[in-house]
């Protein structure tokens, strides 16, 4: 079992051989260790979100909260580089710890490999072919205030509401469901009635996600409602 320790953060491999670290400040796993890093990645956000689908027929915008060890973009990156298509993927990631970035930059272990050499070049160039990124080293709370525009998903993968409860607020749903394209889905890793209740009170419309082999409950997905909910869009 691979577990070596840089800085706060004890690295160590998961279910499906792929690397996760735990961070001691936080003490909790980016990832699941039960599962895989990148097989969660893979089914709760990028499958879920419905991004490889979209691809095909526009260029996509996805919002990456929170960047941790970059698997889901670099799991984006690699299975829509196996679309058929010549549209244009764009992530805006945000991650406030900046030796995760250099970690990436570093590491190389991490896989799946061609979506992690696209990440590393969309981190030094911006651009990647059709794929592109813009990286903000700020914490999300602060970010998603001052992000503009709509998007097609929102990876929403901070850590847990028992760790990280200001994250999974009320208020940071509806500032999240402003930031979503009419069609755009919020995708996160998390299931629990707290969690989707503010979803719900922020004028979401959440379901299951479909489960990953070996996993031990769902993520969530989640939908603007159809009508505007009654506090008024803006507010």
């Amino acid at each position: 079992m691979l577990a070596t320790i840089f800085k706060d953060k004890k690295l160590t491999t998961s279910a499906d051989g792929s690397i996760i670290f735990y961070s001691l400040a936080y003490a909790e796993a980016y990832r699941a260790k039960s599962i895989g890093a990148y097989t969660e990645s893979l089914h709760k956000f990028v499958k879920s979100s419905g991004v490889l689908e979209k691809t095909k027929d526009r260029d996509l915008r996805i919002l990456d909260l929170c960047f941790g060890l970059g698997y889901n973009c670099a799991v984006t990156f690699e299975h829509a580089a196996r679309v058929d298509s010549t549209n244009r993927v764009h992530i805006v990631s945000v991650e406030m710890d900046a030796h995760l970035i250099e970690l990436v930059n570093s590491l190389n272990i991490l896989f799946p490999v061609k979506g992690y050499q696209t990440v590393r070049q969309c981190l030094k160039e911006g651009r990647s072919g059709r794929f592109s990124m813009e990286m903000y080293n700020i914490d999300a709370l602060t970010a998603i205030y001052n992000i503009n525009g709509h998007f097609d998903a929102i990876y929403f993968d901070p850590f847990s509401i028992s760790k990280n409860p200001e994250m999974w607020s009320v208020a940071v749903f509806r500032r999240l469901r402003e930031l979503l394209a009419d069609d755009g889905v919020l995708v996160t890793y998390a299931c629990g009635k707290s969690a989707r209740k503010n979803m719900t009170e922020a004028g979401l419309i959440v379901e299951d996600t479909a489960s990953a082999v070996g996993a031990f409950h769902p993520g969530t997905r989640a939908r603007k409602c159809s009508s505007p909910p009654p506090w008024g869009e803006g507010k």
